[in-house]
């Protein structure tokens, strides 16, 4: 039960950092300025 909920839970802060990354990266392309 506790590996199937660190599994869940790894895949969800994977997912969370994947979209999080891609934001930051979409607004540094629209906005050069800011770093």
């Amino acid at each position: 039960m506790q590996h199937d909920w660190l599994v869940f839970i790894a895949c969800m802060g994977a997912l969370i950092v994947y979209l999080g990354f891609s934001a930051l990266t979409e607004m540094g392309t629209k906005w050069p300025g800011k770093k």
